[in-house]
């Protein structure tokens, strides 16, 4: 096949429930639909475009444009959009099948060049391309393709009313079938902000706005368009409040719909890749890992993926094409979503005037102007890479200012020695470490008062996470900051975690308690690498005598990311948006619990913004075997599960939603297995372990 007959079919109806007719809205005297085809046409790969609508008789409006302008048209079945294709396919003799929907005025003829052209060179490789796995370009450029033989076997075989429904999702849920090629967007994710689709009034105000604007040009494209919303944001607020929702409600047979709903089906994942990439990276790399959390001991090997690809919103991709809802989010860090394209453009802005100087940056200035400003304790800040440059810093402050050695430590709070020696894992550290810590557990005032008691002043500070899953019972963090108060003791907040995921001014606003110092990472930079600590000044202006220095600490990149996640957790919605759908999760993961009666097996702790999955052990089956399987089932529907929930600004209704359809059915799937006494031997994969024993629930590390 030299020279393969390429056919873009336009997918076009009259019905649409919220913008009835709207592809025949008239722009500049021309009906859009008339506007998307000669964009398309413009495409030099492409061969010819066709129009492709049900036998309704509302549809006759759009065969009688189309003969009027010459475009060819296909008319068939309303339901089976797959059946349509494949028969407009045959009869127009198409030996590759371009699917485009009707409600893209915008569509650009020079990506759909680019997604047929990875096709033509990698005609051995790729059964089927497209540009939104994942979705990189604006909502409502799509372009999806495949060869005729692809769409036949799909139309033979798939039996699903979604599959039907639609024209590709067969290929999307067969990866052991057939593989699929993606043209990624080199300028970035422009998807979660840019809405080019048409499915709103407000979206048609939009379009009509940007031909008013660009069609006195020969051509306008992608980039034209960006660049004029560059120059005048007030268009892209037109139709700004539906950012995202056609990835979730689109009935125009886009891939967003279906991807969705495809999420709850059971289906085969592969992870061959992941499996190749786990030997080689225990040949080379102790731990086959940087990040303990991350890796294959906390994830079930052969029946869960092990590395990843790529993530977008709050989706990751692994590198076996599996797509799935994360609710991990790197471990905490991504809390407006993957890929954010905000701050990611703040970083490149940066990136082109250097990372790295000889002299210090203003960025250091604004980003801890811009904490200074949110943080109720925080008066002076310094900066680390990790979070266990922060919470050590604090401690060599609190020592420098009290005179004194020992330390009460609440929660989890890095690697560095002074705190693992309250750990099991304290190989390599000097054994007068472990008589300078003491552990506390988290809400025992009574425990916290023989502590003191016995330790009289010789305690520099008490450092703790002001909360993990548990809430502070009894008025505990008060009480904790009076008696620390007392006694001369520092209190610490270690808010690497709940810093900017429990509001703008972390745990200490949300609870009303301030501490001395306080350590933030995570959130704070939406996934770039940095740290803070924060305090007041009278401890902070020690720095200039305890040392904390080191080249890294002033990197730019992710001081600008710190400064663009700031303002934007400022200006936008998140904590509601988080606090809806997070406590949506949990009531609804509580009800299923109940539904299957489940309570001696699963139950859910903790907040909005964390909750936990615990699992309890009964008779053979352990609580690490309960979570096991747990994952694995969920991996098969869609949902990386790793046994919490971190909701993000990028997760939206229907991925709660979705979420929850799976749950019901691994909840029901679980209680089956354990009453036929069947878990151990469904269990596909390794058991997952637990990383520490003794650090309460803290499960990030």
């Amino acid at each position: 096949m030299s020279n393969p007959n390429i056919i873009v079919f336009v997918q076009a109806r009259m019905g649409s429930e919220r913008l009835p007719g709207k592809i025949m809205a008239k722009i500049n005297g021309k009906e859009l639909l008339i506007h998307q085809i000669d964009r398309i046409r413009r495409a030099q790969k492409v061969n010819d475009v066709v129009v492709i609508t049900s036998d309704k008789e509302e549809n006759n409006v759009i065969e009688k444009l189309c003969n009027k302008n010459t475009i060819p048209i296909y008319r068939g079945s309303e339901d089976d959009l797959l059946d349509r294709h494949y028969q407009a396919a045959k009869k127009f003799s198409a030996d590759f099948v371009v699917k485009i929907p009707g409600d893209c005025p915008l569509s650009d003829a020079n990506i759909i060049d680019q997604v047929l052209q990875l096709w033509l060179d990698n005609r051995n490789l790729y059964d089927y391309v497209s540009n939104y796995h994942p979705a990189t370009f604006p909502d409502g450029l799509d372009v999806e393709g495949a060869p005729l033989h692809v769409l036949e076997k799909a139309w033979q075989e798939a039996d699903k009313t979604y599959e039907r429904e639609h024209c590709y999702p067969y290929v999307w849920d067969h990866p052991e079938k057939f593989k699929i090629g993606n043209l990624t967007n080199s300028f970035g994710n422009m998807f979660m902000t840019h809405r080019w689709t048409l499915d709103y009034p407000e979206d048609l105000l939009f379009i009509e706005r940007v031909y008013k604007e660009l069609d006195d040009q020969q051509y306008f494209g992608m980039n034209e368009v960006l660049n004029l919303l560059k120059e005048k944001p007030e268009i892209a607020n037109l139709n700004k409040k539906y950012n995202g929702v056609n990835w979730y409600r689109n009935q125009e047979g886009n891939l967003n719909t279906v991807k969705r709903s495809s999420y709850v089906k059971t289906k085969p994942h592969y992870y061959t890749e992941s499996l190749n990439l786990l030997n080689r990276s225990k040949a080379i790399i102790p731990c086959a890992t940087q990040t303990l959390s991350k890796g294959y001991t906390q994830w079930s090997v052969g029946a869960a993926p092990l590395f990843v690809d790529s993530a977008s919103g709050c989706e990751l991709t692994d590198v076996d094409g599996n797509v799935f809802i994360d609710y991990g989010m790197g471990l905490g860090p991504f809390i407006l979503g993957y890929n954010d394209p905000d701050v990611n453009h703040a970083v490149t802005e940066q990136l082109k005037k250097g990372t790295m100087f000889t002299l210090p940056h203003s960025l250091e200035i604004k980003a801890a102007e811009a904490i200074i400003d949110l943080v109720p304790c925080a008066e002076m800040v310094r900066f680390g890479k990790n979070g266990s440059d922060a919470t050590t810093a604090a401690i060599k402050l609190a020592r420098a200012f009290t005179g004194k050695d020992k330390v009460i430590v609440c929660g989890y709070h890095g690697w560095h020695d002074w705190y693992i020696a309250s750990t099991e894992r304290e190989k390599g550290i000097p054994s007068f470490t472990k008589d300078l810590v003491i552990s506390l557990e988290y809400n025992d005032l009574n425990q916290l008062n023989r502590i003191i008691s016995k330790n009289k002043n010789q305690i520099a500070a008490l450092i703790m996470e002001p909360v993990g899953t548990a809430p502070p019972k009894n008025n505990f963090l008060q009480k904790v900051r009076d008696i620390t108060k007392n006694e001369d003791i520092v209190l610490i907040f270690d808010e690497l975690f709940t810093g900017f995921r429990w509001g703008l001014g972390g745990a200490q606003e949300y609870f009303n308690v301030t501490p001395d110092l306080a350590c933030f990472g995570k959130a704070i930079a939406n996934g770039y690498p940095v740290s803070c600590i924060a305090g007041s000044r009278e401890l902070m202006k020690l720095f200039e005598e305890v040392f904390f220095s080191f080249t890294y600490g002033g990197e730019t990149l992710s001081l600008a990311a710190i400064v663009a996640t700031l303002k934007k957790l400022k200006e936008l919605p998140v904590y509601k948006h988080i606090e809806e759908l997070g406590n949506k999760l949990k009531m609804g993961i509580i009800e299923l619990i109940d539904k299957y009666e489940m309570q001696a097996y699963i139950s859910i702790d903790g907040y909005p913004f964390k909750s936990v999955m615990i699992f309890n052990g009964q008779g053979e089956y352990g609580p690490l075997e309960l979570k096991t399987y747990f994952q694995q089932e969920c991996a098969k529907r869609g949902i990386l599960f790793i046994g919490y929930h971190l909701v993000s600004y990028s997760h939206q209704e229907e991925d709660i939603e979705s979420t929850l359809i799976v749950y019901n059915d691994v909840i029901s799937a679980l209680k089956e297995k354990i009453i036929t006494q069947t878990l151990l031997n469904s269990l596909e994969g390794s058991v997952v372990t637990q990383i520490f024993n003794n650090v309460g629930d803290r499960s990030i590390r």
